[in-house]
């Protein structure tokens, strides 16, 4: 069994998830039984994947050293480009992050699904239909359906509170 730094994003997953289902479970069944049926599933799937990162790494070196069809693996990547790819992805993380907070979490997903989409090179007019596809999943879904309570923002509030006068 051999610990490395990349099963520390693994462990971090486990424990984010682990907290959502914590929190959800102390929510109404009809308001937290989404986070709890996926959070639930991405602890398991987590946890398999650090198990077999842990227990079958030398395995998976003895397998992975002859010619296959699949694409390469961070092992076989420059480990500087590795961590500045992980720093991106933290960057992305911390990003939506603080983005919720400002807007509010039903603005921030579709404007981080339009920004990331460009971002890495997806035309218009597909970043802008899968932002309107979230954005009418959360609306017509989660607001009007199963009316959920959206946490607080600094200006998303400002927003629906003039939305839902007029």
């Amino acid at each position: 069994m051999k610990f490395k730094a990349a099963d520390l994003f693994t462990i971090f997953v486990i424990a984010v998830l682990a907290g959502s289902v914590a929190i959800a479970s102390q929510w109404e069944l009809r308001a937290s039984i989404i986070i709890l049926v996926l959070g639930s599933v991405g602890i398991v799937f987590a946890t398999v994947q650090l198990a077999i990162d842990l227990y079958f790494r030398s395995a998976s070196r003895a397998v992975m050293s002859k010619p296959t069809m699949e694409l390469p693996t961070m092992a076989d990547t420059d480990p500087k480009a590795n961590f500045y790819g992980t720093l991106e992805i933290w960057g992305w993380l911390l990003g939506i992050l603080a983005l919720i907070k400002v807007i509010g979490l039903e603005f921030a997903l579709p404007l981080f699904v339009l920004i990331y989409t460009k971002f890495y090179g997806a035309s218009w007019r597909l970043g802008i239909l899968l932002a309107v596809l979230i954005a009418g999943f959360i609306f017509g879904v989660y607001d009007n359906i199963m009316r959920v309570y959206w946490p607080e923002s600094v200006l998303g509030d400002l927003f629906l509170d003039d939305i839902m006068r007029n």
